[in-house]
């Protein structure tokens, strides 16, 4: 959406700027600035009712990323400034948001997860080989949520953290009316909110996780809602790994020779690291 030379997205922006009512936008305002403060009334109203502590909670922050690969698609969309809201569904504890944050000093990150107060992620913790202080703080009551908090705390002003759960909280936000640049779903694994969002945010880049997430029976249930909103909306996909980002232009010459390039890469280091097994 073009924000600068649009009169009608200035005014909106005017009614938020402390300028002139009359005239145009300062030519230092950036398009990305703009569409912060579009949404400026909305993400304040979402800071006021999910607040952030007062104190830091008294946990450990914790390093752990679910990352499949692939998260360069998102971050370039955020660094060309094409992105200064995203909303992200599934947050976890926080390991995609900060390479959202990472990317722009701009950018604001509306972070959704139920992170249950009971949820026990000892165990899982324990199967993905964390350490016995990530295991036993994982397991306490809250441990979950706190950890989020624990880990972004330095980036409070940017997070927001929604405790609600997906897709009913989506409703919400749309009826005050905020406006993401870019939605990142990484909770369900099948697909449900594609086209939920697509009704209710129909300006926002669709992107997310789970591509190479397969179900017992060998499955792949993200790829085919994804391909069928594709198809339906004349949209081009493109994937890299576990990302996969659906974008009006298709992937470009320089886009395909990036990815082939990024494939060698992996093999080589995945062959590398199975030799070094075979000489062990």
């Amino acid at each position: 959406m073009q924000f600068i030379g649009d009169p009608e997205n200035e005014r909106k922006v005017l009614q938020l700027y402390d300028g002139p009512p009359s005239g145009h936008l300062p030519e230092i305002l950036q398009p990305m600035m703009a569409k912060n403060m579009l949404n400026e009334k909305q993400l304040d109203i979402l800071r006021d009712k999910y607040p952030w502590p007062d104190e830091r909670p008294d946990f450990d922050p914790i390093n752990w990323s679910l990352d499949g690969g692939g998260r360069w698609l998102v971050t370039e969309k955020i660094q060309r400034k094409e992105c200064a809201v995203v909303l992200e569904i599934g947050s976890f504890l926080g390991g995609s948001v900060k390479s959202w944050l990472n990317a722009s000093p701009d950018v604001v990150v509306v972070a959704i997860d139920p992170w249950p107060e009971t949820l026990d992620l000892s165990d899982y913790a324990q199967k993905n080989n964390k350490g016995p202080k990530a295991i036993s703080q994982l397991g306490r009551h809250d441990g979950f949520y706190q950890t989020f908090l624990a880990n972004l705390w330095d980036h409070r002003d940017r997070v927001i953290p929604v405790r609600e759960y997906s897709p009913a909280i989506l409703h919400e936000l749309a009826s005050i009316g905020l406006q993401p640049d870019l939605i990142y779903l990484d909770s369900d694994k099948v697909g449900t909110e594609i086209e939920i969002c697509h009704d209710l945010f129909p300006s926002a880049v669709m992107t997310g996780d789970d591509w190479c997430w397969s179900d017992e029976s060998g499955n792949f249930p993200i790829r085919e809602p994804v391909q069928n909103y594709c198809d339906e909306h004349g949209l081009h996909l493109k994937v890299e790994n576990a990302t996969w980002l659906i974008d009006r232009d298709p992937p470009s010459l320089a886009f395909r020779w990036r990815c082939f390039r990024r494939a060698i890469r992996q093999r080589r280091k995945e062959r590398r690291s199975e030799n070094l097994k075979k000489v062990a």
